[in-house]
């Protein structure tokens, strides 16, 4: 096999921006060859003579890029391809041969390469190849790290929102704290005196009422107020945590809704009220803090579109109408159909009886830096982080409205999560032969 042996004037790569390539081919003197094309490159080539041994290494991680023939002994390219795509959907994947055909490459792009090279190899158009799937790889990985950058802001510019309300959820707690605790050191002033002519039946009876009646009753109700202020911090500093993606996690969804609506509460007034309702719940697997950023989102839309209704009403002199945000959560459990049992979904309805959403803006409710709000009230970014968390879950997130009626978000989950959905779209993608 003829190849291009010239390896002058090559640049290696920034240490820090070194990637392991995989290189998968029966032919020795190629393997060799692209060897040294890479790690000249200043990166690291790992070989392999055929589709299994390559298979192995994939499995195993590490592997920024995969350079496979389509010609070989055994696991031919292409069904390496195909068992590749089972468990990496990501991956770069270039294919060489000497035996190509028009064909042939359709249908390893089909079934997922993104570049390929025909022999006899020419370094730079080598060099190029891997060069453009990195230059990718890079802005991937860019785009991802700034992506949770903005779920992050969008995180703490909603703790900013809630601030004064979360302020007040705690100073009234801890006001009747100190209010309890001043009236006690009151009520010690006054058991002094008494205590000193505790044989008089009348300062018996008022010291015995003092320390076995009224301390208790207040010292219960001091408890109950420092108990709702570390829910309150809980809650906030849950949500404020920085999730690296553990949708692995068993999950009470009543948990999350009870830590969502005590983060929010506070912007809910008087005049909105939340009913919820649970039927035939049990864990899923999942991420809590995301799923709680995902509820706290679609709370607070919920408690503005009230808000809105409310001035709305109030104008055409309704003083008497009352918001409402319906939470219903609810497992739908699998059936079988066609020989195939379907999975447990978890099934989440956030309704309100707000101002609604348009048609023409019901479509693009999941956009990014779209917003229905006022100029300088809203990111744009909210629901659309909203969509991306659920997806991220193997889920759905869907919306129905009717202007000047309400909104309804309805969100499906799997039960098993995000891996075991992968899983079984993997297994329904299974070719044949496999």
């Amino acid at each position: 096999m003829k190849i291009d042996s010239s390896l002058n004037h090559l640049t290696p790569a920034d240490p820090e921006n070194q990637r392991t390539i995989l290189v998968v081919d029966d032919e020795k003197n190629v393997r060799n060859y692209l060897s040294k094309l890479i790690e000249r490159e200043g990166h690291k080539a790992v070989l392999c003579h055929d589709g299994s041994c390559g298979l192995e290494k994939l499995q195993n991680g590490g592997i920024d890029l995969l350079i496979t023939d389509l010609r070989m002994p055994g696991m031919d390219g292409l069904e390496l391809i195909e068992k590749v795509r089972m468990f990496d959907k990501e991956m770069d994947i270039i294919v060489i041969t000497g035996f190509g055909t028009m064909e042939i490459f359709i249908e390893a792009m089909r079934l997922g390469a993104c570049d390929f090279i025909i022999k006899p190899i020419e370094r730079d158009q080598f060099l190029r190849a891997i060069n453009r799937s990195f230059a990718k790889k890079s802005l991937t990985e860019r785009l991802v790290a700034r992506t949770q950058q903005l779920v992050q802001s969008e995180k703490m510019a909603t703790v900013g929102v809630l601030s004064t309300g979360i302020a007040h959820e705690i100073n009234n707690p801890n006001t009747f704290i100190r209010t309890n605790l001043q009236l006690m050191s009151e009520y010690i002033k006054r058991l002094k005196p008494r205590l000193e002519d505790i044989n008089n039946a009348k300062n018996a009876e008022s010291v015995r009422n003092i320390i076995l009646t009224e301390f208790p009753q207040m010292i219960n109700e001091a408890l109950k107020g420092t108990d709702r202020i570390q829910k309150i911090v809980s809650g906030v500093k849950h949500y404020a945590y920085k999730s690296e993606g553990m949708l692995d996690e068993d999950v009470d969804i009543r948990e999350v809704i009870a830590h969502a609506v005590s983060l929010v509460r506070a912007k809910l007034r008087q005049h909105i009220t939340i009913s919820e309702s649970y039927l035939n719940l049990k864990e899923i697997k999942g991420d809590f803090s995301k799923l709680e950023q995902v509820f706290v989102n679609l709370l607070i839309n919920a408690a503005d579109a009230i808000e809105d209704k409310v001035k709305e009403m109030r104008a055409l002199g309704d003083e008497g109408f009352k918001g409402l945000v319906d939470v219903s959560a609810t497992i739908i459990e699998g059936d079988e159909l066609n020989n195939e049992v379907t999975p447990d979904f978890l099934v989440l309805t956030f309704q309100d009886n707000g101002t609604g959403i348009s048609k023409d803006k019901l479509t693009r409710v999941f956009d990014p830096f779209f917003t229905t709000k006022s100029v300088g009230v809203g990111t744009g970014l909210g629901l659309y982080i909203c969509y991306e968390i659920i997806k991220q879950h193997g889920g759905a997130i869907t919306v129905q409205s009717t202007k000047g009626e309400g909104t309804a978000f309805i969100i499906k989950l799997p039960v098993k999560g995000a891996a075991a959905e992968t899983k079984k779209n993997a297994e329904n993608n299974t070719p044949d032969h496999v």
